[in-house]
């Protein structure tokens, strides 16, 4: 089951999202010395990332780490690792650990195995999530019918990391090379939250609910899935 959470407008969205996240980190701090936080790119939770950075929370202990990113350089305007500097790893937020996922690999598969390693060190059960979902019915980079899109999902493969090669799209442009969690790496959260705006994207969210191939909308492996509670924060 999925519980949402519909706003009247994107303001009340991100300010009850940052509230939030922040007493998950806290109360995740007063039981353990560490926390994490993982987090998606795209232009929709930078406001939600500028209310988090003034939050006045423990950040030297709360390890922040990208859900996907796209293969490219840190100072590429796609890439995901900048968007979080400038939005997230600023104010009291400056403090904390981050662990990109990046490396100075050629190709996403010959960095995975580097990536991976970085990622096991990272406080775990991760304590928030951050995921959207594209109009392709995408999250993180789990592309409808990428290349490694199969292993990402089975239950077999047990990395936290997989290299997707997305099919070229509008949702994707330029930028095919992805790494992404694996939905494994996703069920190691203690809560995944899933933050859209708009109309559109919450009827790509209600087609996703139905029945259908997983491979067609692969955001329907994290809705069918009873490990992680979801939760669905969404404004027009």
């Amino acid at each position: 089951m999925v519980t949402q959470f519909l706003f009247k407008t994107r303001d009340e969205l991100f300010s009850s999202l940052a509230l939030a996240c922040q007493r998950h980190l806290d109360n995740a701090l007063t039981q353990q010395q560490s926390a994490s936080l993982l987090v998606s790119g795209g232009s929709t939770p930078a406001p939600l990332y500028q209310i988090l950075s003034e939050a006045d929370l423990d950040w030297k202990n709360i390890h922040i780490a990208l859900v996907d990113e796209r293969w490219v350089d840190s100072d590429h305007p796609a890439s995901n690792e900048a968007l979080i500097k400038k939005t997230l790893l600023i104010n009291r937020a400056a403090q904390a650990p981050f662990t990109p996922m990046k490396t100075a690999a050629t190709t996403a598969i010959e960095g995975q195995p580097e990536t991976e390693q970085h990622y096991r060190q990272l406080p775990k059960p991760f304590t928030v999530t951050i995921l959207g979902m594209g109009s392709d019915g995408h999250t993180a980079s789990l592309f409808p019918h990428a290349e490694g899109l199969d292993r990402a999902l089975s239950p077999d493969y047990t990395q936290l990391t997989a290299a997707i090669m997305a099919q070229q799209s509008e949702v994707t442009g330029d930028n095919t090379e992805r790494l992404s969690l694996s939905l494994h790496g996703l069920l190691q959260s203690k809560r995944l939250i899933i933050l859209l705006t708009g109309e559109e994207k919450l009827a790509v969210f209600k087609q996703a609910l139905k029945p259908g191939p997983v491979e067609d909308m692969p955001i329907r492996a994290i809705l069918r899935q009873s490990t992680v509670p979801v939760e669905l924060y969404w404004a027009p």
